[in-house]
């Protein structure tokens, strides 16, 4: 079956990889920008400066897409030698992954533009407390949990850790989808707030 097939390279990758991932090509280099004012240069342009962190989002959000759609794509491989699986779980592994590549640009671009001195510490502090010691140290606050949601999204139960306080049952796909989008949109939208009123002198 699935678990099998994925054993631990699921939630090596969901885990692990992704945050690593987005943290240090995404708040590292965003907070970066800031930090030596490189960033200053666009908002000195005749753009919004809201319009700036919104290319950086897409662009972020794209290429960690890609390249976690890509991960996701070599584990439903995985998945499909083992002769068991259908069509559509095969999509659901590329696309959830994906999806969490997005989510994760847009928090990292977040904590990169509100943390510029210190994005990679901050993104992987927040990372730590929402994912796993929340988690588990009370079962709902799977419910608040990316990688959670992600795992329910792909239908790999494996992602989905049982916490320590309990099991908690799957939501609905358009709810985990809504999360997911949420991590995204949240930080990039308090980025762009905090870019238009920030003082760069």
């Amino acid at each position: 079956g699935i678990e099998g097939a994925l054993g631990a390279a699921a939630p090596l990758a969901s885990w692990v990889a992704a945050p690593l991932l987005a943290i240090s090509l995404v708040a590292g280099v965003v907070g970066e920008s800031f930090e030596r004012r490189t960033m200053v240069y666009w908002f000195t342009r005749p753009v919004p400066r809201w319009s700036v962190i919104a290319g950086e989002f897409v662009a972020n959000a794209l290429l960690c897409a890609l390249i976690l759609g890509l991960a996701g794509m070599l584990l439903a491989v995985a998945y499909a030698l083992t002769g068991d699986a259908t069509v559509g779980a095969l999509l659901r592994i590329p696309m959830a992954f994906a999806l969490e590549g997005v989510g994760l640009a847009g928090l990292a671009l977040g904590v990169g533009v509100l943390a510029p001195k210190h994005p990679v510490v901050v993104a992987a502090a927040i990372l730590l407390v929402v994912e796993g010691a929340l988690p588990n140290l009370v079962a709902g606050f799977k419910y608040a949990s990316l990688f959670a949601h992600v795992g329910w999204l792909a239908g790999v139960e494996g992602l989905v850790t049982e916490a320590a306080t309990g099991h908690v049952s799957a939501p609905p796909w358009p709810v985990s989808l809504a999360v997911v989008l949420l991590y995204a949109a949240a930080p990039t939208l308090a980025a762009m707030r905090v870019a238009e009123t920030r003082d760069l002198a």
